[in-house]
């Protein structure tokens, strides 16, 4: 699960960025309902840092990694502030890989847990949230032109969660572009690449991308568990590292 930035952890000149998020959702959400986790954009609780108010309020969607009854009612907001200019770039990078991490949370547990199940699974929860970030594939996805870098490597993990979704087939041009830009076998370019070798979806190649990557010091999963899983928990391992990295960009 992704945990926040270090970006704005500081008062700084510019909007802390839990008022960014409350001007987003008002605009977004002015002729409906937001959903009931943005309650903590508007609450009166004090927040010493924007590093502690995002672990909060991504806590409250995706609890410790575990879906919940309610998860799938807070894509819609993920998804609005991840497609909103007025969030930094590194944030939204952040929003698109909670996503990411709803989408596949029960892939990623079932290859880290193999052959057991996740002791905390809700599998029907966890089925809502992963149809209701589908559900906002296409407007995320379809910004990747006009996006910066810095997002568009959290979107290509997006499109590799849902590969036989239109938007993403229509992404890998795209991608094998983006992968262009890192030659050699460094993490970005690593990273690219099994994203678009999983949303391919050829299992030879898969296969063996999974199993020369997992050697490279990545966490293994049992060779027993299903392909898909354990490549998705490889991918979610190295965009948290990624994200650990990276540095904000003009869009």
């Amino acid at each position: 699960m992704p945990t926040p930035s270090a970006a704005n952890t500081e008062p700084g000149p510019g909007p802390r960025i839990r008022e960014i998020f409350r001007t987003v959702v008002t605009d977004r959400f002015a002729d409906r309902p937001a959903p009931a986790q943005a309650e903590l954009l508007f609450a009166d609780a004090p927040f010493d840092s924007d590093r502690e108010f995002l672990g909060d309020f991504y806590n409250e969607i995706l609890h410790q990694d575990t879906c919940n009854e309610l998860t799938h009612e807070g894509v819609p907001l993920l998804a609005a502030l991840a497609a909103d200019d007025r969030v930094p770039p590194r944030e939204r990078m952040s929003l698109v890989s909670l996503l990411f991490s709803i989408a596949t949370v029960t892939e990623r547990h079932e290859a880290e847990c193999w052959p057991q199940a996740h002791p905390h699974a809700d599998p029907a929860g966890e089925e809502r949230a992963r149809v209701a970030v589908e559900a906002a594939l296409p407007q995320l996805l379809n910004r990747w032109e006009t996006e910066c870098v810095t997002v568009c490597l959290a979107l290509t993990a997006l499109a590799a969660a849902f590969p036989s979704a239109g938007t993403s087939q229509d992404l890998l041009p795209s991608l094998r572009t983006l992968a262009g830009q890192y030659p050699g076998w460094t993490l970005p370019g690593d990273y690219v690449r099994l994203a678009g070798t999983i949303t391919v979806g050829k299992r030879e190649n898969l296969l063996t991308a999974v199993e020369a990557l997992t050697s490279q010091n990545w966490i293994p999963t049992v060779r027993s568990a299903r392909l898909t899983g354990r490549a998705l928990h490889l991918l979610d391992q190295m965009l948290s590292q990624i994200r650990a990295t990276a540095k904000t960009q003009d869009p």
